[in-house]
């Protein structure tokens, strides 16, 4: 297998794939709003799902086109996607390839009728892109269509946080966080926020310092746990009060960076 040809079996998923008049389940990304039904064959919805993946995982571009018309229509489509990062639109990013486009594909639409077509991406786990831009070009006769869907790509996350409730009783609770680098380089100097699910309160802290506004909390390192080591860890606690609820909190940053909850 030629290094061209690994690429288009790691890079292109799934043919496009799926003709006939089916309806399409919403995804999470989409594309501009479409005007309304217009012309011999209007594109009505191009998305990605999921709509967010990180590098190493794939998504599916799905899109639905209608027929406008009474008559029997015959379309030609195809598909083409590119990686970018920030603003730079003129050269690939480090780590990603580059997409051949498909051949085009000629069906035919019945009156009033829609179809359905789907392409399956995924990206290397090397790849520094932002995002992929996938676009449909739709024909009919010299009547041209397009549209563009954008998937968004964010890097793994480098640390991990585990939030435990170790005790609790009426109006009261103590938890342990727990926070991890599971990236490959060191977290040098933390700084933890978080939400309350609850109406808890922190009155005391350990191996932390922390403040507090509405559900809202920060927790930084002090000076004998500044830095946690690829693989290693940093716990942290705490002693609060509550009224209505202390649901624990679901999501966390480190750094401002999104952490996965364990």
């Amino acid at each position: 297998m030629t290094i061209k040809q690994n690429l288009r079996r790691l890079v292109v998923v799934a043919a496009l794939a799926a003709i006939g008049a089916i309806p399409v389940p919403a995804a999470a990304q989409a594309a501009d709003p479409m005007p309304p039904c217009a012309g011999p064959v209007q594109i009505t919805s191009l998305t990605f799902n999921p709509a967010k993946i990180q590098p190493g995982q794939g998504s599916t571009l799905t899109m639905t086109a209608q027929n406008c018309t009474a008559q029997e229509q015959q379309a030609s489509f195809f598909t083409y996607a590119r990686f970018y990062r920030g603003a730079d639109t003129g050269s690939i990013p480090p780590g990603c390839p580059v997409i051949d486009p498909l051949p085009p594909r000629t069906v035919t639409i019945a009156p009033g009728a829609t179809f359905t077509a789907t392409q399956g991406y995924s990206t290397f786990a090397s790849c520094t892109a932002d995002r992929l831009d996938g676009t449909v070009s739709l024909t009919v006769g010299s009547v041209a269509t397009h549209a563009t869907a954008t998937l968004l790509i964010a890097p793994a996350p480098t640390c991990a946080v585990a939030y435990r409730t170790t005790s609790s009783w009426a109006g009261g609770f103590v938890a342990q966080v727990t926070i991890s680098a599971i990236g490959t380089t060191p977290i040098q100097g933390w700084g933890l926020a978080f939400a309350f699910g609850g109406d808890q309160h922190i009155t005391n802290a350990w191996n932390a310092t922390t403040a507090q506004s509405g559900a809202a909390v920060t927790a930084r390192n002090l000076e004998y746990n500044t830095n946690i080591a690829p693989g290693g860890s940093t716990t942290l606690g705490f002693m609060g009060t509550w009224q209505n609820s202390d649901a624990p909190p679901t999501a966390f940053t480190v750094n401002g960076a999104p952490c996965q909850t364990r």
